[in-house]
């Protein structure tokens, strides 16, 4: 559950306190698991909640100057094309999570809540309290971003590989 929690973190403290948070949630919450499913999706759930509400404790401003006054990270149109030979399996876990807590908050949890948990944007839209449209606008730019950041890893790989 500490992963779940790093990855929405801006840093590993950040996460200990969610994750503090989540368990005291789920300690108080226990009544309401019923039985339906398994428990460490339920709890999954609670921590990704958790994390969401931190977010919007402690970054409500970010949310406000990422979304409403649209001071958003431009990514341009253009799209790398990753080669075949360019695999991503190149790349270790522990890089690409380096990578996503790189992208701008909103951007991070957009992605982690679509990619990584597999919410829709309708709702991710409701728990982030932002229109369906800004989710999937979110997420095109932080996957533009990672592009960005990703290639001159794969490329840097690639070198020392070839070299």
């Amino acid at each position: 559950m500490f992963n779940v929690c790093l990855r929405y973190a801006r840093d590993r403290e950040e996460a200990q306190d969610m994750i503090q948070e989540g368990y005291v949630r789920v300690f108080k919450n226990l009544h309401q698991y019923d039985f339906q499913g398994s428990f460490e999706g339920w709890v999954r759930k609670v921590m990704v909640t958790t994390a969401i509400n931190y977010f919007r404790k402690n970054n409500l401003r970010s949310i406000t100057d990422y979304v409403d006054n649209n001071i958003l990270l431009t990514i341009g149109s253009n799209y790398y094309a990753m080669e075949e030979s360019d695999s991503l399996s190149q790349l270790k876990a522990n890089d690409l999570l380096a990578i996503i807590q790189k992208l701008p908050p909103v951007y991070k949890m957009v992605f982690n809540l679509n990619a990584i948990e597999g919410y829709t944007h309708k709702e991710i839209s409701e728990m982030m309290g932002i229109n369906e449209s800004t989710s999937r606008s979110n997420l095109a730019k932080a996957r533009a971003k990672l592009q960005e950041m990703i290639l001159p890893l794969m490329q840097q790989k690639k070198m020392s590989y070839a070299g």
